[in-house]
């Protein structure tokens, strides 16, 4: 049941990565010019204010110092490239094991 749910939550990501991809590729192309939309653009065009709660909450929690550094960091990189990478992760957690035939298990 959980491979199911990570394997659901990588397609919907990868999904989302790739319509970034040609939403970005569109606008490239229209533009004669390399266009790439961030993570933190889409995330302020798709709800603006869970953006500045996240921040709140974590300098309530005395986690500023994992805003500054790292969440910026992520919030700068593609989102087709995010959506992508984030859908595959969660695609490998969630895929089926292969079965290992002829191989002898240790005790």
């Amino acid at each position: 049941m959980i491979r199911l749910l990570f394997r659901l939550i990588g397609l919907v990501f990868a999904l989302a990565g790739f319509v970034a991809l040609v939403i970005d590729g569109t606008r490239s192309i229209a533009g004669s010019r390399l266009i790439y939309t961030v993570v933190g653009e889409t995330w302020r065009t798709l709800h603006p204010d869970s953006l500045l709660a996240f921040q709140a909450l974590l300098e309530r929690r005395q986690l500023g110092w994992l805003w500054d550094p790292g969440v910026l960091t992520l919030l700068v990189l593609p989102t087709a490239l995010v959506g992508l990478v984030l859908g595959a992760l969660f695609l490998m957690i969630g895929r089926r094991r292969e079965p290992q035939i002829g191989v002898i298990g240790r005790r």
